[in-house]
């Protein structure tokens, strides 16, 4: 009788561990928008295809980050990745830890708001409006377009209406100075001005003096965003990068 019970209790232990062996394997996903659907044109503008396979994914909204790095050389032509050295030495560090995990098929359900957290970077906003709200579901198979030309705050066009780009304040952790417009002033690149609690989006360039060190780039990664049903986190896509913009006097 004792050989019996012990045979049954190993089934419903093993049954057990072969339920919960099924649910690990069931992660949720949510489809990246791939760098292929990213165009850009010099170094003030690019536009990103939102595909359409993200239905019945546990997909809310697409998330923005970025991070302004001080520069001393203006850049006319497109920016490309053999361009960063010559922006920030941070920069070419940022990427190197980012582009593993772009149209990655391994490197997958990372914690991606976590990452760039801690690289220093924020979730971008919108002027009088929220941008999760702009980029949810009705984003899906359009196009958004990132403007930076000179001569005026830097937008975001999405469904035929034109948004100002905000700058984060860490949920009110940090001032963004001289106030939250992606436009390059004095106050922005200041040296004593990039600390945690002032222009903590903002990463200064070392040892160039203040007298030439006056030209600013964000660089802003797209992801997909979602809930995990069971645990009710986060979860992320991979990231694509929109681009390194140069930010308009």
């Amino acid at each position: 009788m004792g050989i019996k019970e012990n045979g049954k209790h190993f089934l419903i232990l093993f049954a057990c561990f072969f339920l919960l062996a099924c649910g690990l394997e069931d992660v949720p996903f949510i489809p990246p928008v791939p760098q292929s659907n990213v165009s850009r044109v010099m170094n003030n503008r690019a536009t990103v295809r939102i595909p359409n396979d993200v239905a019945g994914t546990p997909f809310t909204h697409f998330a923005v980050y970025y991070r302004i790095y001080v520069s001393d050389v203006p850049l006319s032509s497109t920016i490309s990745s053999t361009s960063y050295p010559a922006i920030n030495p941070a920069l070419v560090s940022s990427h190197n830890h980012f582009h593993p995990y772009i149209d990655s098929t391994t490197h997958v359900n990372v914690d991606m708001g976590r990452a760039f957290n801690a690289r220093g970077y924020h979730l971008l906003a919108l002027q009088g409006h929220s941008l999760s709200g702009v980029l949810s579901s009705s984003a899906w198979g359009t196009e958004i377009e990132f403007d930076f030309s000179s001569g005026r705050a830097p937008t975001m066009i999405a469904g035929g209406t034109t948004y100002t780009l905000w700058r984060s304040n860490g949920g009110g952790l940090f001032d963004p100075q001289p106030d939250r417009l992606f436009l390059n002033r004095d106050d922005l690149y200041r040296r004593e001005n990039i600390t945690p609690t002032i222009n903590a989006d903002v990463v200064d360039i070392p040892d160039v003096p203040a007298g030439v060190r006056r030209y600013t780039y964000a660089a802003m990664y797209i992801t997909a965003v979602g809930i995990n049903v069971a645990t009710y986190s986060n979860i992320y896509s991979t990231p694509a990068l929109i681009h390194v913009f140069l930010l308009p006097d």
